[in-house]
């Protein structure tokens, strides 16, 4: 054997011992040096692909592991390995067939089980996709998180006391506690209004900034960023000084108020998103942050603040109107859709789609209170949900002189 070669064979070994100790970050370089010195080695590449995906640096490990697979695909647990770093870059489709791969080499876990039940859900094929979940919580009935994407699938499907069932099992194994019970209270009518965690909001859309305008517009033909801004109303200026766009996303209201804005702000919770909107270029600024936070912390007047489908998200809308009353000039705009509730109530509604429904008399109410008077509202689908549009309102603010 060359010295090079029993250099690279002591770097793996090395390797293998401090990932196996749980050291990934010096088991990385390890393996990186046994690559470098025995380049193309099947073995080298799927523990260092294996490695990457414990670090959860997924760009750099899928490569690694298509090259590892390519040499040598009876590897199971490699196949488990890229279909979960691909799940993580939204390859879904990609990601169903390794973890199918993977099963069919004998790694019959009920992670790898419940992970492809995500992919089959993905793709709408939820036959298969409840048929996977349920073999992952049989086979390991300790696995909250199988449980829980059961939930979801059970409540996306309209089975709402199925779906409770599943998340009440998640939360009884020591799923996340906050985010169970907002789970839960969306499928409980006439329950109190739990508020949207943190954590829920932010995660949605940093997983779903992949793939979120592919979609929002193509699949569900989402328009209320472009309705928002075609619906100001004839009173408002040509041209805006200072414009906030609230819950940015990636920058789809952005694109259609820039024409008219002197200066545009974009805030949102998920970096994700934002990295999406700042390769637009339509902002002047953007802003990491949840509305509030941001309201709070910046003393800039606005002369326009627009909110496409955002509110639909926070619930309960006190703080907000009462931070855009100090943040909107005299006479300034308030832009925002709403998705209409289901029944006529006092205050917001958690509906089991996860997002609040706020009644036209509580939007009312919060307006007088701070100062807003109500121009215009039109009523149009924000959205289609199996072909079936959901009703909107857009409205339209200003604030006092």
């Amino acid at each position: 054997m060359s010295e090079s070669l029993e250099q690279a064979r002591q770097a793996f070994v090395r390797g293998i011992a401090l990932f196996e100790g749980g050291q990934y970050e010096p088991a990385d370089e390890a393996f990186t040096q046994a690559l470098a010195l025995a380049p193309g080695r099947a073995s080298v590449l799927l523990n260092l692909g294996v490695t990457k995906v414990h670090r959860q640096l997924f760009e750099q490990a899928e490569p690694l592991l298509q090259a590892a697979l390519a040499a040598d695909d009876t590897q199971g647990d490699g196949w488990a390995a890229l279909g979960l770093a691909q799940m993580e870059l939204g390859q879904w489709e990609a990601a169903r067939g390794s973890h199918e791969n993977a099963l069919a080499r004998g790694v019959a876990s009920a992670v790898v089980r419940m992970r492809l039940g995500q992919c089959l859900a993905r793709a709408g094929r939820t036959p298969e996709a409840l048929a996977a979940l349920e073999a992952a919580v049989q086979q390991d009935t300790d696995l909250a998180e199988a449980w829980s994407q059961l939930g979801h699938l059970r409540r996306e499907t309209q089975q709402p006391a199925e779906a409770a069932r599943c998340y009440q099992n998640a939360l009884d194994r020591g799923a996340d506690a906050d985010l169970h019970r907002y789970y839960l209270a969306a499928l409980q009518h006439g329950a109190p209004v739990a508020q949207a965690p943190r954590q829920y909001v932010q995660t949605l859309f940093d997983q779903y900034a992949h793939e979120f305008e592919d979609h929002l517009v193509g699949q569900l033909r989402y328009q209320g960023h472009q309705v928002l801004v075609e619906k100001l109303p004839a009173a408002c200026p040509p041209r805006f000084a200072q414009v906030l766009d609230l819950g940015c996303g990636t920058g789809l209201c952005g694109l259609h108020i820039r024409p008219r804005s002197e200066v545009l702000w974009g805030v949102d919770l998920s970096a994700a998103m934002l990295d999406k909107a700042r390769a637009r270029g339509a902002y002047d600024r953007l802003i990491e942050g949840d509305l509030v936070q941001a309201l709070r912390s910046e003393a800039a007047l606005f002369d326009l603040v627009l909110a496409a489908d955002v509110f639909i998200y926070v619930g309960h809308l006190e703080d907000v109107f009462a931070l855009l009353a100090q943040r909107i000039r005299p006479a300034g705009w308030l832009a925002f859709t709403i998705e209409e509730a289901v029944e006529l109530e006092d205050e917001p509604q958690l509906l089991p789609s996860l997002r609040y429904a706020h009644p036209l008399s509580y939007i009312q109410g919060l307006a007088a209170q701070h100062g807003f008077r109500c121009v215009h509202t039109h009523s149009a689908p924000l959205r289609w949900d199996q072909d079936t549009g959901v009703p909107g309102q857009y409205l339209y603010l200003q604030r006092s002189i």
